[in-house]
């Protein structure tokens, strides 16, 4: 009880409105670690992104290589790994040309004769605890060749 005279907190005010702050304060500690991992996890996946397009952009730009065998010239940086996931050819039925949706055209092992188009599958993986993976499926046409014949 206190007098008249007496100013200042009881014991019991100074604990509930300290155990009041910790409550808040690690409320907001949390929030906090929680937008941090959120913008490690979006730049790691923004950053497989751009790895992704560069990788696929160096096989574009290497040799077509008849049944795929594809080693483009190209280094992942670190923490990241890229591989050919899979090569399949165009098997010659279908549409003349290359339709807006290459999954319309019929593509089957590379094992037969290479007619000069390819879907090549792709990945990136990135390494670490909040590792994470892109992939992309695209189509290389080879070099055109025409056959001319000479009239009589």
């Amino acid at each position: 009880m206190r007098r008249r005279e007496e100013r200042g907190e009881t014991l019991i005010e100074t604990l509930v409105s300290t155990a009041l702050l910790g409550i808040v304060g690690v409320g907001i500690i949390g929030a906090i670690a929680s937008v941090l991992i959120s913008t490690d996890i979006d730049r790691r996946i923004s950053r497989g992104e751009t790895v992704l397009r560069s990788y696929v952009a160096a096989i574009e730009d290497a040799p077509y290589t008849a049944g795929g065998g594809y080693s483009p010239d190209y280094i992942a940086p670190k923490g990241f790994s890229a591989t050919i996931t899979g090569v399949s050819c165009w098997d010659g039925s279908g549409p003349a040309v290359v339709p807006a949706t290459a999954g319309s055209l019929p593509f089957g092992s590379c094992g037969g004769a290479d007619r000069g188009l390819q879907r090549i599958s792709v990945k990136v993986t990135s390494t670490g605890s909040r590792g994470s993976t892109q992939s992309a499926t695209f189509v290389k046409r080879g070099p055109v060749t025409t056959t001319t014949s000479v009239g009589p």
